[in-house]
């Protein structure tokens, strides 16, 4: 039998970029166990449809973490971002603002689709693997923009890594309040007609407690604005943020002591 080799040329983009949505919001939601957990808090995997010029394709949230990501079909794929206008006036700011730029290392992602051949054992033929990878949105796109910024280039990490440092050790996402700056920088970018953090919308998975006769059980339901999701997610997550030690804190917006950020992945 022939072995043919395929690449990505030989898949429609539409179509790996609808893989990579699917395979990475699979694996998200892997990570809660909704039967037979004491776990209640909520979480969000959505996209953002129409939102998506002035923030990304796509909104994640869990356990205290934000996130806002781009979805391409491929590596190559990633160079598209800088043709968009909303987004050259997005780095344009990135490289006079570190504060800005900082909050966006660690909120904004892009996750892209490869390809890993395998031939296994007792295979006829090879096994074409389509994976994940993610890294941060300005370290990926800045080699294609016309500014400079202040950072090294990006590395990248599979889905699973990622959701390790997002939901675990949480050294990427930003917190509630670093997270609602951020959309609200990116919505005065995009100017009249933008969205913003009070008009951010999709859905959130919120645990709805039982009664008497029905049992408790896990739903959809849209949100409108960042505050309405932060409460139906975990409602007394605003306050216990504000007692979080400032010391303590990965996410304050302190001057940095190096000459530049660091991606940390």
């Amino acid at each position: 039998m022939e072995n043919i080799k395929v690449t990505q040329g030989d898949i429609p983009l539409r179509d790996m970029e609808s893989n990579v949505v699917a395979r990475f919001s699979k694996a998200f939601e892997a990570r809660f166990n909704t039967v037979g957990s004491e776990e209640r808090e909520g979480w969000a995997n959505t996209t953002l449809g129409k939102q998506d010029a002035e923030f990304a394709d796509h909104l994640l949230a869990a356990n205290a973490r934000f996130a806002i990501i781009e979805f391409k079909a491929t590596l190559e794929a990633i160079e598209t971002e800088a043709r968009k206008g909303l987004r050259q006036k997005l780095f344009a700011e990135l490289a006079i603002r570190s504060d800005f730029l900082r909050r966006s290392l660690d909120i904004h992602m892009v996750c892209w689709g490869t390809i890993e051949t395998h031939q296994p054992p007792g295979f006829e033929i090879p096994v074409h693997e389509e994976v994940d990878m993610l890294s941060r949105y300005a370290a990926m796109v800045a080699p294609f923009m016309n500014v400079k910024l202040n950072l090294s280039a990006g590395r990248s990490m599979p889905t699973e890594k990622f959701l390790d440092r997002f939901l675990g050790a949480r050294t990427v996402g930003g917190t509630y309040g670093r997270f609602r700056k951020y959309l609200n920088e990116l919505g005065a970018i995009a100017g009249r007609g933008g969205g913003d953090s009070a008009t951010i919308q999709g859905m959130v998975c919120v645990y709805l407690p039982g009664s008497a006769t029905v049992p408790g059980r896990y739903a959809h339901a849209r949100f409108r604005g960042l505050e309405e999701l932060q409460l139906l997610m975990q409602p007394r997550g605003l306050e216990r943020e504000s007692r979080l030690p400032r010391s303590r804190s990965r996410d304050r917006d302190y001057p940095s002591r190096n000459n530049g950020p660091r991606l940390g992945l």
